[in-house]
């Protein structure tokens, strides 16, 4: 294997990247991490293409200092365009400190960019920390195809390994440097440096393809006016917890907006949707994050509270009534007053199914209205 050639190669493959990259931005320019990571390309080719350049009386300012400043922003802008992807809130007190970070580094490299030795340890140990915080990134990422979320996160981890590994082996050979900082021994670390760049260009952009099939995946499975789970999701999602969970008590729950055909009539079908999605609004601040909701009729919510008794499933449910009718009295300044009733069964998955559950929810709501409605009524399941 011709070394120079393989460098050359994937410096080639990574500019032809960047480009492609580029192009994908400018077709979807909400997509800002496809701007970032073709930065990243740029900034590699770049980066490489000037410590090639130390071999000639060229500027030790361009071809140690830029140049290693630019192979470190490679990973940054991998790490910025990663956040898109991520549940890590980056707050503008984060964004300060990884601001602050970044210019701390630059300016170490600064002021050692005239020792090659010390100046390639901060590089090797801030790829490395770059590549490590990527890798964390990506563990905290909205996209769950396993797969190839673990495949990127191999290769990020492994891309850390082999710049700590430079690290150690510049510490170790500190005394037969070459005029890049660098042992001999590292040539096989600076080649694995350079094919898990060109991996990870090559990979990320499948990154961006999840994040649209997930969103076409979600906006199939949500109800367009709640953003709550669609009737077909919400039931799909029982099965899952049938199987997964048979022993552990829920209780399903019925909820129905009372009156709701008086309030079209009076005030029209645009604010009838307003009353709607402002229930489903109020449902989902008020159950759990892990309780199961959706909405599987006009007015007509169900709720799976998962892993709860009956006594304070029945509180909840009383609270709920309470806080819509204290909270939606208006809608648009115009005076809905609108309650809710509610009808709730205990279940154990593994006695009974949840379409049994559901009937006897959903008489147990029939009871409520039949009581006056913003009233809540505890079902039971008939034996049999």
């Amino acid at each position: 294997m011709h070394l120079p050639t393989v460098v050359m190669v994937a410096l080639v493959i990574n500019l032809i990247v960047g480009a492609y990259l580029y192009l994908l931005y400018r077709r979807k320019p909400k997509d800002r991490c496809f701007k970032l990571w073709s930065y990243s390309c740029f900034c590699f080719v770049a980066g490489a293409g000037l410590v090639v350049l130390r071999a000639y009386p060229i500027s030790d300012f361009l071809t140690y200092f830029i140049a290693d400043c630019l192979l470190l922003l490679a990973p940054v802008y991998v790490l910025a365009g990663l956040v898109q992807f991520s549940r890590f809130r980056y707050t503008r007190h984060r964004r300060q400190l990884a601001v602050g970070a970044l210019l701390l580094a630059i300016i170490t490299f600064l002021l050692s960019y005239q020792q090659p030795g010390i100046l390639s340890l901060l590089v090797s140990v801030a790829i490395a920390l770059a590549f490590s915080l990527c890798a964390h990134l990506l563990h905290k990422s909205i996209i769950t195809e396993p797969m190839f979320t673990r495949t990127l996160q191999t290769v990020f981890l492994l891309h850390a390994l082999v710049m700590l590994l430079q690290a150690i082996l510049i510490i170790d050979n500190w005394a037969h440097l070459n005029i890049h900082g660098l042992p001999e021994t590292s040539v096989y670390t600076l080649l694995s440096h350079i094919l898990l760049t060109t991996l990870t260009a090559l990979l990320l952009p499948w990154l961006s393809f999840l994040k649209l099939e997930r969103k076409l995946t979600l906006k199939s499975q949500r109800d367009g006016l709640t953003r709550l789970a669609n009737r077909e999701h919400f039931f799909n999602q029982l099965d899952r917890y049938w199987q997964q969970h048979p022993s552990v008590p829920a209780v399903f729950m019925m909820i129905d907006i009372d009156f709701f055909k008086t309030v079209n009539d009076t005030f029209g079908h645009a604010l009838g949707d307003r009353a709607i999605a402002s229930v489903a609004r109020l449902l989902s601040k008020q159950l759990r994050s892990n309780d199961i909701i959706g909405r599987i009729g006009g007015e007509e919510y169900a709720a799976l509270l998962i892993d709860i008794d009956q006594q304070t499933a029945l509180q909840i449910g009383q609270r709920l009534c309470q806080q819509v009718a204290s909270q939606l009295k208006f809608i648009e300044e115009k005076k809905v007053e609108l309650t809710i009733s509610i009808g709730l069964v205990e279940v154990i998955p593994a006695q009974h199914g949840h379409k049994i559950a559901f009937k006897a929810a959903d008489e147990a709501l029939y009871t409520s209205k039949q009581a006056g409605r913003n009233t809540v009524t505890l079902g039971s399941i008939s034996a049999g």
